[in-house]
């Protein structure tokens, strides 16, 4: 009998090893499958998609250049474009998002560049650019039609290039289709993306087709792992959204709807895939912490954005520590320089950390130049103040510290006091044990920092409904919401579902607004005469579009924080929904020639204004916040009139 060899030996064990660390690692089913694998056919069917569009962009060429323009047929012909486009959009953006929002689709706006050096503006440029033309066809926007057409061949063509080296594996393309998702929920359905055809509820039904095409090539995925019900029910949803978004249109398409039934289970659903099949996720191939958490499972899910992605702090074991030291901070007068003026005093927890002042009141009781702003959700955010001054929510503290308006004191005044009080001394070293014995100025930051993140709730009416099967809401939070998402224009700037300005589908920027905000609520026809994001102190800011240029906040909790714009000149909502239903200062008559907010009346009925007053109210959190009992207060000052000090 013949014998094997030692190296036969160590061969053959070298190879079972080999086999069993490919085994571990490999989804379930790899090998019955290896012969059809779900991720060859996406690239497959990702460059057929690719040369599709490039021919529809050609074919949408023709019927502009014909010699007597057809209106029919030239947007005929931009809707077949337009569908290619949305096919492979949502794997385009996924892949190549800075080429997606500069060349292919970005914003029809004016923007700076922000990684370079000197001031340089990027004009528009794309299909939004062309939408918005699409308005009304005339010789003019014929033009301009063709001109921007030709600019998105030639970047396309260039991008095609780069795409077509990329191969999309099966974690990619589970990430693209749950991003696109977000995109339909925040920026499709509520008409950022179609500002002039109004055609997103057509754009949804063609993302979902498109997604529901390529997630079939893994039906002998979920057959090897024994789970075609997953598959199954993932296929109904994606068709059940699609006959939601097909034989309506955008002023009668229930948005409400559509996201509680289709989109979130969608969400869910594809998460829920993606596990099972076992491919990695985002989490175990990258350390950079995003916005976005890939493992929530709902879009308004208290766990959908990572608010330690927008602060230098970490969610570790301190993190309790550091906030309950803040909270103590928040509500302390020792921290300005006469011991009468606290963050509350302008951040109240009834107001929803506002002060119900039109303009804040300086330590002297003057009116400061603008309206508090809320902190609640203000953390997901790369800009704050309402001229966006300072990047990082422990930024803002600074700009506070050192006004001779408000704390009118220092740092190293402020780290000096609180050291004369062992109790707080101690909390410091608690919560920042590697700080040392002496109490450090980042320490104070970021300790107010930990305690605003922990104002964010997500808890509202809103919420529950879309994060509980069961629960419903009135009829006339439900007109509201489809409004607000839909002919009121609400949503396409302050986008789902922070109702902010954090940008969708990455969360990664903060929007700032031209929308002509009046001197007073009894002279429509001057505005105010703050600049706003343009004297931010901010060099590389300085730009003609960022003149009366605001910050948009959120709108969660908005019936607390009346009264409302960065001026305080309306005292209800309904003022505010009436000015917008004007057009803000452009469509009341100012000279506002960049405005960013359309200047068309709405057409919104005294009904439809109540509607969304309602719906607004409904964004109300049901947790309510309160200042520590005054007993809590350290009281150990070496100087008596601190400890005396009233809270």
């Amino acid at each position: 009998m013949r014998t094997l060899s030692t190296d036969s030996l160590l061969l053959l064990s070298s190879l079972f090893f080999s086999v069993l660390i490919m085994t571990s690692s490999a989804p379930k089913g790899y090998y019955k499958t290896s012969k059809f694998r779900a991720h060859t056919e996406i690239n497959r069917q990702f460059k057929q998609d690719l040369n599709t569009f490039s021919a529809e962009m050609i074919a949408f060429q023709k019927a502009l250049d014909l010699e007597k323009p057809n209106t029919s047929i030239i947007f005929g012909g931009y809707r077949d474009f337009r569908k290619a486009f949305k096919k492979v959009a949502f794997l385009i953006e996924y892949l190549d998002k800075e080429a997606y929002d500069k060349t292919l689709n970005g914003a029809p706006l004016p923007k700076l560049e922000q990684k370079v050096a000197d001031l340089r503006i990027l004009e528009p440029k794309g299909i939004q650019v062309m939408d918005e033309l699409m308005a009304e066809i005339t010789p003019e926007s014929l033009q301009d039609l063709k001109k921007e057409l030709t600019i998105l061949q030639k970047s396309f063509a260039q991008v095609k290039k780069f795409l077509e080296s990329k191969q999309i594996s099966d974690r990619q393309f589970f990430e693209a289709s749950r991003q696109a998702l977000v995109r339909i929920a925040s920026l499709g359905i509520t008409g950022f993306d179609t500002p002039g055809t109004q055609l997103g509820i057509e754009d949804a039904y063609t993302v979902l087709g498109s997604l529901k095409g390529y997630y079939a090539f893994y039906q002998k995925e979920f057959e090897n792992i024994h789970d075609t019900e997953l598959y199954s029910k993932t296929l109904q949803l994606f068709e059940a959204g699609q006959q939601m978004a097909s034989g309506t249109d955008f002023n009668t398409f229930n948005r409400l709807r559509f996201l509680k039934k289709s989109v979130n289970p969608l969400y869910q659903k594809l998460l829920e895939g993606h596990l099972a099949l076992q491919y990695e996720t985002i989490d175990e191939v990258s350390s950079y912490l995003p916005a976005v958490n890939y493992q929530a499972e709902n879009i308004f899910s208290k766990d959908f954005l990572n608010p330690f992605y927008y602060v230098s702090l970490e969610n570790d074991s301190l993190f309790e520590a550091k906030k309950e030291l803040g909270k103590l901070l928040f509500y302390d007068p020792i921290l300005s320089n006469n011991q009468q003026m606290s963050c509350a005093t302008c951040h109240a927890p009834e107001k929803a950390f506002t002060d119900g002042f039109p303009k804040s009141l300086s330590n002297t009781g003057e009116a400061m130049k603008r309206n508090s702003l809320t902190l609640s959700y203000s953390v997901y955010a790369t800009g704050f103040f309402h001229d966006l001054r300072t990047k990082r929510l422990e930024d803002q503290f600074e700009h506070v510290v050192l006004s001779k308006e408000e704390f009118n004191t220092g740092y190293q005044e402020i780290a000096e006091k609180l050291s004369k009080s062992p109790t707080y001394l101690s909390a410091f070293q608690k919560a920042f044990p590697s700080m040392g014995p002496t109490l450090k100025s980042y320490a104070v930051d970021y300790a107010l920092a930990a305690y605003v993140i922990s104002l964010n709730q997500f808890n509202s009416p809103i919420d529950t409904y879309f994060t509980q099967e069961e629960t419903v809401v009135s009829e006339e939070i439900e007109k509201g919401f489809n409004l607000f998402t839909g002919k009121a224009n609400c949503a396409s700037c302050h986008f789902l579902p922070l109702f902010s300005g954090a940008v969708p589908p990455l969360f990664n920027d903060t929007e700032a607004e031209v929308i002509g905000v009046p001197i007073s609520a009894t002279d429509s026809l001057t505005v105010d005469p703050d600049l706003g994001r343009l004297e931010n102190g901010m060099t590389q800011e300085v730009a003609y579009f960022y003149k009366h240029a605001f910050k948009t906040p959120s709108l969660r909790n908005i019936a607390l924080t009346a009264p409302y714009m960065h001026n305080g000149i309306y005292t209800t909502l309904e003022e505010v929904v009436d000015f917008y239903n004007k057009g803000g200062g452009a469509g009341m008559g100012m000279d506002l020639p960049h405005q960013t907010l359309a200047a068309e009346p709405l057409g919104l009925t005294q009904e439809e204004i109540q509607q969304l007053v309602v719906f607004m109210e409904a964004l109300t959190d049901t947790t309510r916040f309160e200042a520590p009992k005054q007993e809590v207060f350290p009281r150990d000052f070496k100087k008596a009139s601190w400890n005396n000090r009233n809270l």
